[in-house]
């Protein structure tokens, strides 16, 4: 049973937590990823006569695979969903099953299959299958955070994008029944009716404009170059709420994530929250590379590194140290108003948050306790120009 437990919560790491976790997570997303990816490559490319002939057998056997690697992926994640518990030992599995296999996520799993599978069983065609298939697509949105919240804003924002459906539908009937007075005389098998209009309409409203009915009246040109006119304000509306509610949503979502950066560095551990937020909307994030001078000997100091993971060689001419996750360099620079005194180097990939010179001296002067926080973390550590945690006998 213990042994089950273990398994049990190892796989969940690695299909649900994924690139969050460890290595083998990663990798599982990365070929998740791309056996999406081909499955929709191959749909396409069935339908190439010369390809689909010639590699029949090769996409059906592919198919077949992948087919076989979705079905096991799903399995594997109602076995293991109830590892998202605090107790996942605990009682009521069978009703936590369930409402997980009807999370929108799931079902999107289970459309990617199902119908295949079911299908196949009663000797149809397959090849209307391809729609199905083409659905496939839609499980990256499990892989991509960008995806998913431009999935949250459509959910956030569906009123106001009902509410100018509903107002593009009656724009469009409102203009179809206006040209069908005015050119069912000129052109009675284009304009013949509301609905034959309706066509018109919507071309005209949404810009596409193919041509292949147009207003001939001089009353139905007027009118129409007036829906012409409004169909560009109007259609830009559903356009207009989505992108507004997507910068909002992947600004939130890097706040909240920054903000989880920045309470959890030592430096700042224990601070007022509202002191946290202030200090979180001025930082940046940024990634260097291993090898990248960051900061050098004698370079004038306007910025405060904080390193979130990774680590950086400091380096002097007493020597050189290593900073890791939860260290800081550039603070007691800038609070003299000086300049670097060592220079630093990426030893390992690090993502660092960086405070600018202006930032950092509008908070000092704002917030006291900041500034005490600082001169008492260097009282700590008798080396110059930087805190640490994790290295040597040193402990922030």
């Amino acid at each position: 049973m213990a042994a089950e437990k273990s398994l049990r919560r190892h796989i969940f790491e690695i299909i649900e937590i994924g690139a969050g976790g460890h290595l083998v997570g990663r990798s599982f997303d990365a070929f998740m990823i791309i056996l999406i990816l081909l499955n929709v490559c191959a749909v396409a490319l069935e339908t190439v006569g010369p390809i689909g002939q010639k590699y029949s057998h090769e996409f059906l056997y592919f198919e077949i695979v992948s087919l076989s690697i979705f079905t096991v992926e799903y399995m594997l994640r109602i076995w293991t969903c109830v590892e998202y518990r605090p107790d996942p030992d605990a009682g009521g599995k069978a009703n936590f099953r369930s409402r997980f296999i009807f999370s929108p996520l799931m079902v999107i799993d289970f459309i990617a299959i199902a119908p295949t599978i079911v299908f196949s069983f009663f000797g149809f065609d397959l090849r209307f299958l391809r729609l199905f298939r083409f659905l496939r697509l839609f499980k990256l949105m499990r892989y991509s955070p960008a995806l998913s919240s431009l999935g949250k804003v459509f959910l956030a924002e569906r009123r106001a994008l009902i509410a100018t459906l509903i107002i593009m539908l009656g724009l469009a009937l409102f203009s179809s029944s206006v040209m069908y007075y005015l050119e069912r005389v000129a052109q009675p098998e284009a304009f013949g009716s509301i609905p034959s209009a309706m066509w018109w309409a919507f071309a005209t409203l949404t810009t596409i404009g193919y041509g292949d009915v147009v207003p001939v009246t001089t009353w139905g040109k007027i009118f129409g170059a007036a829906i012409m006119i409004m169909g560009v304000g109007v259609y830009a509306l559903p356009i207009g709420i989505v992108a507004s509610g997507f910068a909002n949503e992947i600004h939130r979502r890097d706040f909240v994530i920054r903000w989880g950066l920045v309470a959890n560095v030592p430096l700042f551990n224990g601070l007022d929250a509202n002191l946290i937020n202030t200090i979180a909307k001025r930082l940046r994030s940024q990634v260097a590379e291993s090898g990248k001078l960051i900061a050098y000997e004698g370079e004038r100091a306007d910025k405060l590194f904080l390193i979130v993971s990774g680590s950086v060689r400091r380096r002097d001419e007493e020597g050189e140290i290593y900073l890791k996750k939860g260290a800081f360099f550039g603070a007691k620079s800038l609070m003299e108003r000086t300049t670097f005194h060592a220079n630093y180097v990426v030893a390992s990939k690090a993502q660092l948050l960086v405070l600018e010179a202006a930032d950092f001296h509008h908070l000092l002067d704002h917030y006291p306790s900041l500034k005490d926080r600082i001169d008492e973390t260097y009282a700590r550590v008798s080396k110059e120009d930087f805190g640490q945690t994790e290295v040597e006998e040193l402990d922030l």
